[in-house]
């Protein structure tokens, strides 16, 4: 393999190199951090789930979570795959108010 040859194969590492480390990588490591985050859930957790729902968890049916939804105490069964995060604030500082409305004219 003479030089040409590993010249005209640089570019390729190269672009291979940056998408590891720059995409392939951090990808991989946030996959592992929610995969922890999912694991490590307990009762009385204040979650989001990926639908954009905040609630609490009510308790464990299996390898399902039984989230209790606010602000109605709606209680629902859920894969613990559905939770996009867990908050460390109350929940209720993140539902927001319905609007009034005020007209200044």
């Amino acid at each position: 393999m003479g030089a040409s040859e590993l010249a005209s194969f640089l570019p390729i590492i190269l672009v291979f190199a940056f998408f590891y480390f720059f995409v392939i990588r951090p990808q991989s490591k946030q996959q592992k951090k929610v995969q922890n985050m999912r694991k490590s859930l307990e009762k009385g957790d204040k979650i989001m789930t990926i639908g954009g729902f905040y609630g609490e968890i009510f308790g464990f049916k299996d390898d399902a979570l039984i989230v209790q939804l606010k602000p109605d105490n709606i209680k629902v069964q859920m894969s613990r795959s559905a939770v996009a995060d867990v908050l460390n604030k109350d929940v209720s500082d993140y539902v927001e108010e319905k609007p009034t409305r005020t007209e200044t004219e």
